[in-house]
């Protein structure tokens, strides 16, 4: 019998604001909602806010993993949309630049929990720092969510240049957030496609496009989850068309 491997994505960007953890609860959902067992970790340990979106208190979190007496699987949350959750921490400073042995305490403790998974979303902090290097390196696939902003494109560059230069990671997958349309979503992809392929010698994958939509900061403002309040949106059809990509992932290489 093949051993059962979990698809784990970490889902990154380059800069904040563009839209990664309401990408990262809405395609856990929806994979939820095709029978899929999904497991997503808050891994923003300094400005974690997945439980918020979500309106969770909760009991426990990664903070309290690391720091006080409890297990990784204490801290699982059942959600009420179908996959679990593992909080991250929040206005903690010993969690917002924790050491190099902290986070790899976290990772370690992580790894034994994604077997019972059919998909594990790290959503990981923006940026480059090494919190969030770590956790992208966590993942057998790496996400990156942007938008039509330059600052976005140009910082989402910057962390696929540092991942691959470092880290030798040369496997991306792009999801456009935010696009007026299909058409263009594509055109904001050839961008940093383009971009890849001249100046580090690698083609990126391109996962599909969330459409801007009023619902969605809508749905933020009530701690909806859009596919589940929405199902027939254009974003919920969105999600589905990515997750049915990610599901390809279950049995296909990188």
């Amino acid at each position: 019998m093949d051993e059962h491997i979990p698809v784990i994505t970490a889902i990154a960007s380059g800069k904040g604001g563009v839209g990664k953890t309401f990408v990262t609860i809405n395609l856990a959902a929806t994979l939820a909602k095709m029978g899929k067992k999904v497991l997503t970790v808050d891994c923003d340990l300094g400005l974690a806010n997945m439980d918020i979106m979500l309106g969770i208190a909760p009991t426990l979190t990664l903070k309290d993993v690391i720091f006080g007496n409890h297990t990784i699987q204490e801290a699982v949350i059942n959600t009420n949309a179908g996959f679990d959750l593992i909080p991250g921490s929040s206005g903690v400073r010993e969690m917002a630049q924790p050491l190099y042995e902290k986070i790899q305490l976290i990772k370690d403790a992580l790894r034994p929990l994604f077997i019972k998974y059919d998909h594990v979303l790290l959503d990981t902090g923006a940026g480059l720092s090494e919190v969030v290097l770590q956790f992208n390196l966590l993942a057998y696939r790496n996400v990156i969510v942007l938008n039509r902003e330059l600052t976005s494109l140009t910082d989402a560059y910057a962390m696929i240049k540092v991942m691959y230069q470092v880290f030798a990671r040369d496997c991306f997958s792009v999801i456009v957030n935010s696009a007026a349309n299909d058409k263009e979503a594509h055109r904001i992809f050839s961008q940093i496609d383009s971009t890849c392929r001249k100046f580090l010698g690698f083609p990126l994958q391109y996962l599909g496009h969330i459409t801007s939509d009023q619902a969605v900061p809508k749905s933020i403002i009530k701690q909806e989850i859009l596919v589940l309040c929405a199902p027939n949106s254009v974003v919920t059809k969105n999600c589905e068309c990515i997750t049915k990509n990610m599901c390809a992932w279950e049995a296909v290489a990188c």
